[in-house]
């Protein structure tokens, strides 16, 4: 199968990275690679969030 492109490009995929996964004619291979980026975002999503949590706590306690 081949991955849709527009997708990945607005996922945050470089060039590089979609023709990799694009390039890889085992589906099983290019489920994991797909998982793995998924995983880098989610470590940045958990990134921000810290920050957000960091930035209520300076309000909540500014406020009082």
């Amino acid at each position: 199968m081949k991955p849709d492109y527009d997708s990945l490009i607005n996922a945050g995929l470089s060039k590089e990275e979609i023709a990799k996964i694009s390039g890889c004619e085992d589906q099983e291979m290019q489920i994991r690679m797909l998982r793995k980026y998924r995983y880098k975002l989610l470590d940045e999503v958990h990134e921000k969030q810290q920050s957000l949590d960091a930035i209520d706590y300076m309000i909540c306690k500014t406020k009082k």
